[in-house]
């Protein structure tokens, strides 16, 4: 005689289970939650398939053509860029939904470069008054005024070819033919011949010592020294100097103005930042 099946009385008890907590309200609350939280997840999955392409897009690449081309695009190279920018959209989705944007320093400064950007371009939002331009280029005058130039020669004489170099120098002074100037000396490794050159390059080239001896010596083309720089020593001839003269606020407007915009710019992405630090703990090994 062959058992009896266990599986009707089994399913008979799920049956009553299920219908007892049908009766439950927190059992069916829960069930319903379950189902609303699915669909709606479905429902962001389709979403975030969709790609819509928007009139006013479409002029925006149609614009950008126009500005780099320098005329309008045709039905085909628009409908170009629309496909362009379809397949960066959804390269660019498929990548969040990898989350390849997370922990990339590119990223991060990319990110960070926006906002900044944001921020400074909110400062200049208001154009500056005359007032505040003449002010900033008061307090700001040295900036703008024109620096002492000089043009000279010089002839080379290296302590690393010579016993003495200076003493060299001071020997060909006085037999020196100045048709021959260029044929004279050691090679040097920077230029031989300097126009309108401002003291501060000179001496960023030969050191503030040799600058401050050339700024001394007369204007005259003649042949002088031997004046010591970091490399060695030197004849030097002076052709010309202008001497510093103040600036003129008319002849510097625009350079006034676009500095002024840069501090502003510096200014409130400093200020903002600040303002967003202080809502930070930061905390350091």
């Amino acid at each position: 005689m062959k058992p009896k099946s266990r599986r009707p009385r089994a399913a008979g008890r799920w049956g009553t289970r299920l219908r007892r907590w049908a009766r439950d309200p927190l059992f069916v609350f829960l069930l319903v939650g379950v189902g609303v939280f699915a669909l709606e997840g479905s429902w962001r999955g389709d979403a975030s398939r969709r790609i819509v392409v928007t009139q006013a897009e479409a002029d925006r690449f149609a614009r950008l053509w126009e500005t780099q081309a320098g005329r309008s695009p045709t039905a085909a190279e628009l409908e170009a860029l629309i496909d362009d920018h379809v397949r960066e959209e959804i390269l660019v989705r498929e990548a969040r939904r990898l989350r390849l944007d997370e922990d990339d320093v590119i990223v991060r400064r990319r990110l960070a470069q926006k906002l900044s950007f944001l921020t400074e371009d909110t400062a200049t939002l208001t154009p500056p008054d005359a007032a505040a331009l003449l002010a900033y280029f008061e307090r700001n005058r040295g900036r703008y005024d024109t620096p002492a130039v000089v043009t000279f020669r010089h002839i080379y004489f290296s302590p690393d070819r010579r016993e003495d170099a200076a003493a060299d120098a001071s020997r060909q002074l006085a037999t020196l033919d100045p048709e021959q100037w260029r044929a004279t000396g050691d090679p040097f490794m920077l230029g031989r011949a300097y126009t309108h050159a401002s003291l501060a390059r000179v001496g960023r080239d030969f050191g503030p010592g040799f600058a401050e001896t050339v700024a001394g010596l007369p204007a005259d083309g003649v042949w002088r020294g031997p004046v010591a720089s970091g490399y060695g020593a030197h004849l030097v001839r002076v052709d010309a100097r202008t001497a510093a003269g103040g600036a003129v606020y008319q002849n510097v407007a625009a350079r006034v103005a676009a500095d002024f915009d840069a501090e502003r710019r510096e200014d409130a992405n400093k200020a903002y930042f600040e303002s967003l630090q202080a809502q930070y703990t930061v905390e350091r090994p």
